[in-house]
């Protein structure tokens, strides 16, 4: 049996009256959540969502359910400042909701990889193993156990503050987190969100750094195509559509770094940080290089189906990846210089724009500080760095609409970047338990110092 049915009774979890939420309750908790084999798509999904509705429960706070089907639901839950009870009965001080988000579906793992069971949640050698311990069940009971201690002060709040636990991240999120924008749009404008993606410090040139995603990149797919004369492939002849596109992807790519469209502030911050443009951590320059250009990828092509046969329409489909507030036009005007002459055509897909906050804004500014202190306190004393997501998060659904989005979920240096990235969707995926402690205790002090009033107002 596996999740909340193996771990609560329905005694445990009514309780007497609502309680204040301990370390030990919530390390418990991740425990519970990484033994529910909440794979993208599976009956998991649901039950990860009724195990968080019935920790929220226990200390007194509702759950809603958000599902494009019943059967793969999301969850929401708010705490208003000054007793609001709905949207419009807000007591804030006016200030922007901050929205904790994370994802509680998973990818899958081959057991037979694996060290320990995928989702067996063991203890060994001052770590839990299992999938989803870095992405990111760990981020959703770090911000699980400070949206709990928010309820406790909750006549503190200068801010509303919603807890959203979504699914089918790993899917796309037509099911997760883009239905939930599609029914609660008014979650999405001007928020101040906490992501995924950041968090994993970093040791560079003699320095520890505790990573803070502030962007992402804009997405756009792009169709290529030509057209020629087909036929059999024993009398090839000049006109061939495979001929004219290879012409037409030889261009582009050749002219990569023509493809100068974007912001690079990020990737100049990175640099007046650090102090240089040679970091000897490879994976951190890779993180660097990956904030100051623009890529193409080839996602798929079509050129026949029949070895003999010379297909009289050859296709491929591009994907854009550049930096934040690049837009489509500039996209588009680049393929125009490099296909012109050609009889190459090309279509836009899809866009998805890009975002950024700078270290000038305020706000941004008011959260480096807390992270900082609350770091320190603790026994890390590295700067924080800015860095783009490495692909598309969730955040992306509100990042385009204005919100600032923060991927912050704090780690130790036996957990840095460079260790935990191919754990991530990779096999034996685990998290140091000192280091789960270390941002349940980081992050819930910077979120209520961003959201609690002094306590003599």
């Amino acid at each position: 049996m596996t999740g909340a049915a193996a771990v609560m009774t329905t005694e445990e979890i009514r309780g007497d009256a609502p309680r204040g939420v301990t370390m030990e309750e919530i390390r418990a908790a991740f425990i519970d959540m990484i033994r529910i084999p909440s794979v993208t798509g599976s009956a998991g999904e649901e039950e990860a969502c009724a195990y968080l509705e019935k920790l929220l429960s226990r200390h007194g706070i509702a759950g809603e359910r958000i599902a494009k089907i019943p059967s793969r639901p999301n969850l929401l839950a708010v705490l208003r400042a000054g007793g609001g009870k709905d949207a419009l009965e807000s007591g804030g001080d006016n200030l922007p909701p901050m929205v904790l988000i994370s994802h509680i579906d998973v990818v899958d793992g081959d057991p037979g990889k694996w060290t320990h069971p995928v989702f067996g949640a063991v203890s060994d050698a001052g770590r839990i193993w299992g999938r989803g311990t870095l992405d990111t069940k760990h981020l959703t009971m770090m911000e699980l156990y400070a949206f709990l201690r928010l309820a406790e002060m909750r006549n503190r709040l200068s801010r509303d503050v919603y807890f959203l636990a979504t699914i089918d991240e790993e899917g796309g999120s037509a099911y997760g987190m883009e239905y939930v924008k599609s029914v609660r749009p008014e979650l999405f404008a001007g928020a101040y969100v906490i992501n995924e993606g950041g968090g994993f410090p970093l040791h560079i040139n003699g320095r520890d750094y505790m990573m803070l995603t502030v962007g992402e990149k804009a997405v756009c797919k792009v169709r290529i195509w030509a057209e020629g004369t087909g036929g059999h492939a024993s009398a090839p002849g000049d006109d061939q559509a495979m001929l004219k596109l290879a012409e037409g992807l030889e261009r582009i790519f050749a002219s990569e770094a023509e493809l100068n469209c974007g912001s690079r502030r990020t990737h100049d911050t990175m640099r007046e940080i650090v102090g240089s443009d040679e970091w000897d951590n490879p994976v951190g320059a890779d993180i660097y290089g990956y904030a100051g250009q623009n890529s193409i990828g080839m996602r798929n092509y079509q050129i026949g189906e029949r070895s003999n046969v010379i297909p009289a329409r050859a296709e491929t489909v591009l994907e854009f990846r550049v930096l934040p507030y690049a837009s489509e036009q500039e996209i588009a005007e680049y393929l125009g210089r490099q296909l012109a002459g050609l009889p190459v055509r090309y279509e836009i897909m899809s866009y998805e724009p890009g975002f950024e906050s700078h270290f000038e804004n305020s706000r941004l500014k008011e959260f480096i500080g807390s992270l900082n202190e609350a770091c320190a306190r603790r026994g890390f004393s590295g700067r924080v760095l800015p860095m783009l997501a490495l692909g598309r998060t969730d955040g992306r659904f509100f990042g385009s609409e204005g919100s600032m989005v923060y991927g912050c979920s704090p780690l130790l240096m036996g957990d840095s970047f460079d260790v935990v990235l191919p754990k991530v969707h990779g096999c034996d995926e685990s998290i140091l338990e000192e280091s789960f402690t270390f941002g349940c205790q980081v992050l819930c002090e910077v979120i209520e110092k961003n959201c609690l009033k002094e306590e003599n107002q």
